[in-house]
């Protein structure tokens, strides 16, 4: 029974197929206990989806120890988390093509129903940009997708006769709030968007996001343009992965994990296959799969090479600096990781996906879920465990590939974890501690749609699912997305910096409509006589490149008007100065944590005489401003519902980690608590915000590595020593030696910090902008000179 086609390399002269067979053997576990435990499954499932019905619905999700729905706004806020939140019945629409999978053809209509006359998405509130689009959008779209499928089956038909595309009519809605989102220098989207106002005051004062944020867009957004046959979400997602394929490491073909979206330019250079970055990898070669284009996979293979070569030591899958891999950035790994090698079947490469997937249970023979993130000798860096699917969704396509039944026995133990441990009598409670197995008062929507998902298609048989699995894509938060709309036209040119040749045709037709790539889709299930198009189809408009003539032209970077400047107003998150820069011989290179300015005289010699000097005077305006004064940093607050900045003070800088004036311009963002507040040991995750954390306890140089690895985009480090003088004396705060954090730091003191640090425990919302001081601010504060 062949299940998938992986590919390793396709192009226009091989085509590896990859056939993954369901073996029939001898196991531990007979049919008859298989089928049962299929069956317990669906129990749970129902356990979980029946309590938030009738406990949470329309709230977004289900609160298992209150027995309550949690509502934003509402209830205590839990800062970034929440941003998944968007008061628009999240678990349901989470759940719906579950529903499905699960057999329950009637509550899925139910719902889809629910879901029409409740959902709406004209709200003002702030939500995750990617978090929104797979849950939400893939939510929308999957469920269209099934309605479409099942209506053509005799036996389901009479279930949606009238469904008039409502599903379709939501999502094109919550693509259009979306697409707000992609309004940026880069094409990069904003990690956060207002529903109601798009990026308003409080979405633009953070302008980096993560690189799975940003790529994760592309499967959701295709299938809208072509249900809806407008490209424009498409090229918008398309037009992203771009943006961070050629940013990627020069070297190494991978990627970081936060970048800035104005400038392009890394924020933290740490370069993995988990957090920040998991899905961004996931969704190159599904797009392949999904849409047939081969671009998507040649890039995918590139940094698959990359991870390969750099990434992969013995089975564990580290975490090293993109511009230098043969330095580790962090000692640890994380839970989401564990997605990876269930990527590696579909990629065709089983026995590092094999190797790797047995280390992950290693890891769960030590602890019964799986940590956050965990050190390779297994010890706990951050203990919770929301329960997670990625290690369930890599044991179901290992098993699928291999048919080896020992990845039975490990979802049968999952299963007897779940049941005797996170089981309480309104759904299923996460793990705040897999050391003391605490629980949290949360059920995250994805426990449902995807952690119970994959672990009943471990178990059950074709029989028992309403559709054809071969016919769709499991998204990253396990959607079932049609292979069918590969069959809409194309249009669209190779990604830039781009080496592989993609063949284009003129007639209207996919990519993969052609030979070897409609073979490709055929042993993945596509029968282009069996389905028919349910797409909208859009013009293709290919542009063919010249010939070209004459000796070869400078390609310039920055198509922007340049703006004379001096050195002391450059600005090298400004397009218009990096254009000057340019036009005057010289290259801005971002390295590492660093931003270096290269004189590298590819114009006249008039203008690279220019650039020469006005090189020579940013580098004696440094110097000076070195030995005038150690670093000082500006520090503005401002509440979420104020105009101006109503509080001020100067705060000592680091000597680790990127300084402002040279390698850093100006953060904007909001501020969070650091919990536990010392911030010396792991942290919760954030999303590119600045952590208020307190000195003591451990080295300045240990909190702001564990603030880094929470996601935070530079910290705070409040004194706890009584304060002396007024206006304080300020000093710089020291490193250890070792490997520099990527995120700035500065010393706020101590009377200053109190009343920040109170504001927040009052859950009052706080935006920062962080800068090199002025002199007129060091005057400001102690007088002039």
């Amino acid at each position: 029974n062949l299940r998938m086609a992986i590919s390793s390399g396709m192009c226009a002269l091989s085509l590896l197929i990859f056939a993954l067979l369901q073996v029939d053997r001898v196991t531990g576990i007979s049919k008859a206990e298989q089928r049962a435990l299929s069956q317990e499954v669906k129990e749970m499932f129902y356990h979980g989806y029946n309590n938030y019905m009738e406990h949470a619905y329309p709230a977004d999700e289900l609160m298992p120890l209150s027995c309550r729905g949690r509502v934003r706004g509402k209830d205590k806020s839990r800062g970034d988390i929440d941003d998944a939140l968007g008061r628009f019945s999240l678990t349901l629409i989470d759940t719906l093509d579950a529903l499905v999978v699960f057999g329950n053809i009637t509550e899925f209509n139910r719902a889809i129903h629910l879901v029409l006359r409740d959902v709406s998405f004209d709200s003002n509130l702030v939500v995750s940009t990617f978090e929104t689009n797979i849950r939400v959008m893939g939510g929308l779209l999957a469920a269209h997708a099934l309605v479409l499928d099942l209506r053509q089956q005799e036996r389901y038909k009479h279930h949606f006769t009238n469904y008039e595309d409502g599903l379709l009519t939501l999502a094109t809605d919550l693509g259009d709030r979306l697409l707000k989102a992609f309004d940026t220098k880069t094409g990069i989207p904003y990690s956060r968007i207002n529903l109601r106002h798009g990026a308003d005051r409080l979405v633009r004062s953070n302008d980096v996001t993560c690189t799975a944020c940003a790529g994760t867009l592309i499967m959701e957004f295709a299938a809208l343009s072509r249900y809806t046959g407008n490209a424009v979400y498409e090229q918008a997602a398309r037009r992203a992965l771009e943006a961070l394929w050629v940013r990627r490491g020069a070297h190494s073909d991978l990627v970081g994990t936060t970048i800035n979206i104005t400038s392009g330019a890394w924020h933290r250079t740490d370069a993995g296959v988990g957090a920040g970055i998991d899905s961004y990898y996931e969704y190159l070669l599904k797009a392949f799969v999904m849409l047939g284009d081969e671009t998507y996979l040649e890039v995918f293979n590139t940094h698959y090479n990359g991870i390969m070569k750099h990434l992969k030591r013995g089975p564990f899958i580290v975490d090293t600096h993109m511009h230098n891999p043969h330095i580790l950035a962090k000692k640890y790994m994380d839970a989401l990781q564990t997605f990876f090698p269930g990527l590696q079947v579909l990629k065709g490469d089983l026995p590092p996906a094999i190797e790797t997937h047995r280390m992950y249970y290693d890891i769960l023979q030590r602890h019964k879920f799986f940590p956050e993130a965990f050190f390779p000798d297994f010890k706990v860096n951050w203990a919770s465990s929301p329960l997670r699917p990625e290690f369930a969704e890599s044991t179901y396509y290992l098993y699928k590939a291999t048919g080896d039944p020992v990845y039975l026995e490990m979802g049968k133990e999952l299963i007897q974890r779940l049941q005797q441990y996170a089981r309480v009598k309104c759904g299923w409670a996460a793990i705040k501690d897999v050391r003391s197995l605490t629980h949290e008062d949360k059920m995250d929507s994805f426990v449902l749609t995807e952690t119970f998902k994959y672990l009943y298609l471990l178990f059950t048989t074709d029989d028992d699912i309403p559709i054809d699995l071969d016919d769709y894509v499991f998204s990253t938060e396990a959607h079932l997305l049609p292979t069918n709309l590969a069959h809409c036209d194309l249009d669209f040119v190779p990604f830039k910096d781009h080496d592989y040749d993609v063949e284009h045709h003129h007639d209207h037709s996919c990519l993969n409509s052609f030979d070897d790539k409609a073979n490709f889709l055929r042993m993945v299930g596509v029968d282009f006589g069996k389905h028919p198009r349910q797409c909208s189809t859009y013009a293709v408009n290919l542009k063919r490149p010249q010939a070209a003539t004459g000796p070869p032209v400078q390609k310039r970077r920055y198509k922007v008007t340049p703006l004379k400047i001096t050195p002391a107003e450059l600005d090298v998150q400004n397009e218009h100065h990096l254009a000057y820069l340019e036009e005057l011989g010289m290259q801005v290179e971002n390295a590492g944590t660093e931003v270096r300015i290269v004189h590298v005289g590819t114009v006249d010699n008039a203008k690279s005489q220019l650039g020469m000097a006005f090189l020579q005077e940013l580098m004696a305006q440094t110097a000076a401003n070195a030995a005038s004064h150690e670093q000082q940093i500006s520090l503005r607050l401002q509440e979420e519902t104020s105009n101006e900045w109503p509080a001020f003070a100067l705060a000592g800088s680091a000597s680790f980690g990127p300084k402002f004036g040279t390698q850093l311009s100006v953060i904007y963002s909001s501020l969070v608590l650091a919990e536990p507040l010392t911030a010396c040991s792991s942290l919760p995750q954030t999303t590119s915000r600045i952590m208020v954390v307190a000195r003591g306890d451990c080295m300045f140089v240990e909190k702001v590595r564990n603030a880094q690895a929470a996601g935070a985009q530079a910290v705070l480090v409040v004194d706890n020593h009584p304060q002396s003088s007024d206006p304080p004396e300020l000093f710089t705060m020291s490193g250890d030696g070792g490997v520099d954090p990527d995120i700035p730091a500065a010393f706020l003191h101590r009377n200053f910090g109190r009343r920040v640090i109170a504001a927040l425990q009052e859950q009052r919302q706080v935006q920062a902008m962080m800068k090199l001081a002025t002199d007129e601010e060091v005057d400001q504060v102690y007088g002039a000179k």
